[in-house]
């Protein structure tokens, strides 16, 4: 039997259930302000697909592990069997000091921290400039509009004349080119705006597979 004042006792499972709150909070909103964008995307790779180019993806620090996994998931399947897609991962620095949910960066001395983030902006295009062709198209994802090795990575896909698909939280940028497709993210708390990274693009490729592939009705 419970105490009387049992009631009054905080709700154990409340902390989680927020994250499950504030992740469908932050979703939605990105899909109501973000689907014709969300759309021009997948048209860029499939066109860029149709004239034999290649889908370059491009992430470092939090965002390092999306350009593996969706280059896994282009050349694999998504959900529907197709044949394999022109998708390379840029690799840049997973020991890169990432910023965590609270937005702060981990204690390092700011000249260290500014040469580390250095080094992957030039890692990334480097390898940008070497694998980089006209036909291609460059998968950007950065947490904003500001961190150097996205806004090099940009610049450089420029240079080539490379269209950019742009994945970021906060403020729109005004560094786009006219080809290129920005897809704003909502809320950009850390964890946050990593999932709904993951989720917006697990959408565009599916987009990606419906205009390749015809939607699965038509196909039935």
């Amino acid at each position: 039997m419970q105490s009387p004042d049992a009631t009054d006792q905080p709700d154990p499972h409340a902390a989680l259930m927020r994250h499950f709150a504030e992740n469908a909070e932050a979703c939605m909103q990105t899909a109501q302000e973000g689907l014709f964008q969300l759309d021009l995307a997948a048209q860029l790779l499939a066109d860029t697909v149709a004239r034999g180019g290649k889908i370059l993806l491009c992430g470092a620090a939090e965002t390092a592990f999306l350009p593996p996994y969706l280059a896994a998931r282009l050349g694999g399947v998504l959900e529907r069997e197709r044949p394999p897609l022109p998708a390379l991962a840029l690799l840049g620095d997973l020991g890169w000091p990432v910023a965590n949910p609270a937005g702060t960066t981990q204690a390092l001395p700011p000249d260290m921290l500014e040469q580390l983030q250095q080094g992957v902006a030039q890692s990334l295009v480097q390898q940008l400039q070497q694998f980089g062709q006209m036909e291609d198209t460059l998968w950007l994802y950065s947490t904003d509009a500001r961190q150097p090795y996205a806004l090099q990575a940009l610049a450089a896909a420029h240079a080539r004349d490379l269209p950019v698909l742009w994945m970021h939280g906060g403020e729109p940028s005004d560094a786009l080119g006219e080809l290129d497709v920005e897809v704003l993210l909502a809320q950009p708390r850390g964890l946050r705006l990593l999932e709904q990274c993951l989720l917006a693009s697990h959408v565009v490729c599916d987009a990606l597979d419906r205009i390749l592939l015809g939607d699965e009705q038509e196909n039935d």
